[in-house]
């Protein structure tokens, strides 16, 4: 069984190779890169206008700063940049669920797959291990060994212009609180994100031509369709109804963001969230709720449905 699972596993990351490995080195590339043309705009800048000191502008400002504010920057830095990951995240595992029993029909091999001794159980299954675990532990790591490079570029360029790296980037940053952030971060995001993978997985079994229309229009022709009913009723006339759904997709997009149920309201502000130890907490504090225990439960009935489905579903 886990000899199988772990070939499963492997045989996602193989067919998938440019969305799981390449997008997030990708993105940690662009970021370097984007660094790097910043400071070199500076040198640019400086140069035409005979003006070191306008080089040396940004530098002396973090140098000026206490160390707590230091601290609050670099925790700035890291929740923004591994916000980006975690969107980019979200939608890569929405498009790779999207398409996961459908490809393989599309394209015959279902055929192939059913020939090996492995269930459906197994496969479908597989899939959704790959997107829970495997991937966002990749991002995790990719973005662990992106903000080393990053501290070290910047260690690098505060040498050039004759600072200490050490007391403006390497003592103040939390780096292993803001490692601990994105990893508790991408298992919030798979919490929150379940019942919308229960159903992608679903979408992606019983569509014959349009997983993605069929993933989109279907809740929105029943949201919109019930809310046409309520307005009929005189129960209500505003979007209110729409709140908690959306409130629970953006959790699932950016775990990072404050809000709760009851008022159905969600915000997130690096400035707000600022503090890696308070948004630690928050995450913590948050992980088992009933929201999320309902999410699970729908997600394992898509699922069983999904794997059902499979077993007689061998075309498009």
């Amino acid at each position: 069984m886990l000899n199988t699972m772990k070939t499963l596993v492997r045989r996602e990351f193989w067919e998938h190779r440019g969305a799981f490995i390449k997008t997030p080195i990708i993105i940690s590339i662009v970021l370097f890169v984007i660094t790097i043309g910043a400071y070199i705009t500076g040198l640019v800048l400086a140069s035409k206008t005979g003006s070191r000191e306008l080089a040396d502008t940004s530098i002396r400002e973090l140098a000026n700063l206490s160390q707590e504010k230091l601290t609050t920057f670099w925790d700035i830095q890291l929740v923004s940049i591994s916000s980006l990951y975690l969107v980019v995240l979200f939608f890569v595992l929405f498009f790779f669920l999207l398409g996961s029993l459908f490809d393989d029909r599309k394209d015959g091999s279902i055929l192939f797959w059913k020939s090996l001794p492995i269930s459906d159980t197994e496969t479908v299954l597989s899939k959704l291990v790959t997107a829970m675990i495997f991937v966002p532990v990749f991002f995790v790591v990719i973005f662990f060994a992106a903000t080393i490079a990053e501290m070290i570029l910047y260690s690098i360029l505060l040498l050039i212009h004759g600072f200490n790296p050490i007391q403006l980037v390497w003592a103040p940053v939390n780096l292993f609180s803001g490692i601990y952030a994105m990893l508790l971060g991408a298992f919030m995001q798979m919490l929150w994100a379940m019942p919308i993978y229960g159903w992608l997985i679903f979408s992606s079994s019983v569509s014959k031509r349009r997983p993605f229309l069929f993933a989109i229009f279907i809740p929105a022709i029943i949201s919109f369709s019930w809310y046409w009913v309520n307005i009929l009723s005189f129960k209500f006339t505003d979007f209110s109804m729409f709140k908690k759904p959306l409130f629970h997709l953006a959790h699932a997009m950016l775990p990072y963001g404050s809000g709760s149920m009851g008022d159905n309201n969600f915000s997130f502000s690096p400035e707000e969230n600022s503090s890696l130890p308070v948004l630690i907490s928050n995450m913590s504090s948050s992980i088992i709720n009933r929201e999320i225990l309902y999410g699970i439960i729908v997600a394992v009935v898509f699922v069983a449905i999904s794997i059902w489905v499979r077993r007689y579903r061998n075309t498009t």
